[in-house]
């Protein structure tokens, strides 16, 4: 299968997984409560328009109090997800980005959770565990969320490409539908990798 095929098969696959997910999820957080609340993007907007901002190569420390930073995940597209476990809507996206998560981890990207001031690594890990999130939790401050990502609430995400750069951004609780859909489509816009690079 061409590079250009494969590419769509997976975008093809995030999009059905999308789909399902959209009735799964319908009567837990409709589409038009999420992205009304968005001062950037409609993520259902059927052209929707693809920022080119570099992501800031930031460090953090992770829950488990290792140090990562951003620039690790080149070659993974990301979803860093800003929240807090003293938000409301944030906890209402988490059953969302869970499920993003696992169709995320399937086509080699993740979702990354930088908690604003939560507390230590120790109890933002113990609220996980309790919520069931299954991917990585970061530490974050203020100055961090704002300063370097220009966080104007929360929950604010970055659907970050392979390259490292964001391609959207979303203010307010999203549905995995949502996010699956703009995932599914920039993997179809991605270009194909070149041989021997």
């Amino acid at each position: 299968m061409s590079g250009r095929l494969a590419r769509l098969a997976a975008a093809s696959a995030v999009i059905l997984i999308a789909v399902g997910l959209g009735f799964r999820f319908g009567s837990f957080l409709r589409d038009d409560e999420v992205d009304a609340s968005s001062a950037w993007t409609r993520s259902l907007d059927p052209d929707p328009v693809w920022l080119e901002i570099p992501a800031p190569d930031v460090e953090f420390q992770t829950a488990g109090g290792d140090v990562v930073r951003l620039g690790d995940y080149e070659g993974q597209v990301v979803l860093l997800n800003f929240w807090g476990t003293w938000c409301p809507p944030c906890l209402v996206e988490i059953p969302h980005l869970i499920e993003v998560q696992k169709a995320l981890a399937e086509l080699g990207g993740t979702v990354a959770g930088p908690a604003v001031g939560s507390g230590s690594g120790e109890a933002v890990l113990r609220f996980g565990r309790e919520r069931g999130i299954n991917y990585p939790l970061w530490l974050s401050d203020y100055d961090t969320a704002v300063g370097q990502f220009g966080a104007a609430g929360y929950p604010f995400t970055l659907l970050i490409d392979r390259e490292g750069i964001i391609r959207r951004k979303y203010l307010g609780p999203q549905t995995a539908r949502t996010l699956l859909r703009d995932i599914g489509a920039l993997i179809v816009l991605e270009p194909e990798p070149v041989p021997g690079a």
